[in-house]
């Protein structure tokens, strides 16, 4: 059942706040201009401040896109295991636990077959899964994936105080294009992925979101 979010929360939700060297990186369109109509502003740092995580009553996320400045996002709309992150242009990133695994709006844009990153039987064993890119458009290639436990804890600092978590190290090849990338997933106590580095198209800059749950 999808809910949506308090109207504070909606508010916020119609923008998707991309700082002017992330939009470089992430709309390489040439009316990458026509996304500014739904900027707001950007935060240069990389740290969110104990004051910025109190304004917020909704979950919300930090997004770095390449070089280009960290900036907020909040959560849009929730169902069963996947979160909506909607810009006021239509830009939508989609996320299962923290993975994201579809855009719509980007440039080139990307649909990932979901994977259970907890699943023991999908670590430290090759497996195949499948993803659709477009511009230019590939549907339904293979993809090879490799995924790694880390024994040693990740000590996070956050503005309410510090997370171990544990990382989940992935690393992929996509055979009919011949392009490899690796990623990130860093896991708390709970099963929740709080930080994500992914490489998610090839035509893209490298994806680092950190995850401010608020449930």
């Amino acid at each position: 059942m999808i809910c949506m979010i308090n109207n504070f929360s909606l508010y916020l939700s119609l923008f998707l706040l991309i700082g002017c060297n992330a939009v470089g990186s992430a709309f390489t369109y040439t009316e990458a201009a026509n996304f500014l109509k739904g900027y707001a502003t950007s935060f240069p740092e990389d740290n969110i401040t104990i004051e910025q995580f109190n304004d917020f009553d909704t979950s919300f996320a930090n997004i770095k896109i390449g070089r280009g400045p960290s900036s907020l996002v909040v959560l849009a709309y929730v169902s069963p295991g996947n979160h909506e992150w909607v810009s006021s242009d239509g830009v939508q990133v989609l996320t299962n636990k923290g993975h994201i695994f579809k855009t719509m709006g980007l440039s080139s844009d990307v649909t990932l077959e979901a994977i259970d990153y907890l699943d023991p039987d999908l670590q430290n064993t090759s497996f195949t899964s499948t993803a659709t890119f477009y511009n230019p458009d590939l549907f339904l290639t293979s993809i090879e994936n490799y995924i790694q436990k880390s024994d040693k804890k990740i000590v996070l600092k956050r503005p309410n105080g510090i997370i171990n978590a544990t990382l989940y190290n992935h690393d992929f090849y996509v055979p009919s294009i011949k392009w490899r990338g690796n990623n990130k997933f860093y896991v708390n106590e709970e099963g929740l992925i709080i930080r994500t580095e992914q490489d998610l198209h090839p035509k893209l800059s490298k994806f680092k979101v950190d995850f401010f749950y608020k449930f």
